[in-house]
């Protein structure tokens, strides 16, 4: 663009030099032919006789012939320079009107550059140690690697394994503790503490239990990929409202979750090696 512009600059020296040019030929042929000096003898006292010495309405005198001849060619040389003034012009207005063109142009994609927004930065990875569950005294427990950053379906794959785990875990330390005091009808028989599943009416309602957990599993409580690990619903809400699905109850279970995974295994340890049942470990 910038050599267009030069060029166009050129080209309006050229015109103005060609113009002065022109001029200046235009007026040497004048002189020249105004002032041509003729003989005596073609000179006639006849008032009709012209400034250059032509008769008037009559021949021109050979001396005259001259004279005309460098008119014509101070015309003609005038004419081609007009012509060469005029194509200059042309082709300087040519330039201009292509670098206004370009300087369009380039303002048009300045403007779709600025006015076309910016894309949004990519989220972080997904990191599992600013997940629920990472508490005092603790925090972020995962010995093993188990939980990898970046792997977010891997995590709650892990968290939901965690979950069911914790919520039997829960239900088993109670029943361990509750047993010795509350039996259902056509279980009195049946002993306490873990000889209860392999012992009559015990088996049954052990595998009665476990086919039932499994239907609820596999086919009322499945796992919703758009919703939180674990979140099956909430099916106690006192007076209409709900208890909540949020950050500070989902801790709360999980921890009593480890902790009651931790109290059921020690006191089904803690009956085999001693053979007490879960109250009379306790002393009672």
């Amino acid at each position: 663009m910038l050599s267009d512009l030069v060029d166009l600059s050129r080209g309006h020296k050229m015109s103005k030099a060609m113009a002065a040019a022109s001029l200046g030929l235009v007026a040497y042929g004048a002189s020249r032919t105004a002032f041509v000096p003729t003989a005596q003898s073609s000179v006639s006292s006849d008032p009709g006789m012209a400034l250059r010495g032509a008769v008037a309405g009559g021949a021109v005198a050979p001396g005259d012939s001259t004279t005309v001849s460098r008119g014509m060619v101070c015309v003609s040389g005038a004419m081609v320079v007009a012509a060469l003034g005029h194509a200059g012009n042309h082709r300087s207005r040519g330039v201009a009107r292509k670098a206004v063109e370009e300087l369009v142009v380039m303002d048009a994609v300045d403007d779709a550059v600025k006015a076309e927004p910016e894309a949004p930065p990519p989220p972080p990875p997904f990191n599992p140690s600013g997940e629920v569950g990472v508490t005092a005294p603790l925090g972020f427990f995962d010995p093993l690697g188990f939980s990898k950053v970046g792997d977010k379906q891997g995590f709650r794959n892990l968290r939901l394994a965690e979950i069911k785990h914790a919520r039997v875990a829960m239900m088993a330390a109670v029943g361990l503790l509750v047993q010795d005091f509350v039996q259902f009808p056509g279980f009195q028989k049946v002993p306490t503490g873990i000889g209860a599943v392999t012992s009559g009416n015990g088996t049954i309602g052990f595998a009665v239990l476990f086919v039932v957990s499994g239907v609820f599993e596999l086919v009322f409580w499945k796992q919703d990929p758009n919703k939180q690990v674990g979140d099956f619903g909430n099916p106690l809400q006192p007076g209409g409202a709900a208890l909540g699905y949020n950050s500070d109850m989902r801790n709360f279970e999980l921890n009593n979750g480890r902790f009651s995974m931790f109290a059921a295994i020690g006191i089904i340890a803690a009956e085999i090696v001693s053979g007490k049942t879960a109250v009379a470990q306790l002393g009672f």
